[in-house]
């Protein structure tokens, strides 16, 4: 999930205004899903490389929550 949510947040910031609000959408549905399914890593800023993405700073078993 968090390859493919890295890869989303990649193609948010590239697309122009209109596709980008109908994707962006979609990704909050998601995100909201992914919220509610795992739990927030108190150590994160240690051990993730980008702990400034906030999909990044959540604790997940091991099929992240899906």
């Amino acid at each position: 999930m968090r390859h493919a949510r890295d890869v989303l947040e990649l193609v948010l910031q590239k697309l122009p205004p209109r596709p980008r609000l109908e994707l962006k959408r979609q990704v909050v549905s998601l995100d909201t899903a992914y919220v509610g399914r795992t739990l927030p890593d108190p150590f994160a800023h240690q051990r993730q490389w980008r702990s400034d993405l906030w999909w990044r700073r959540r604790l997940a078993d091991g099929e992240e929550g899906g």
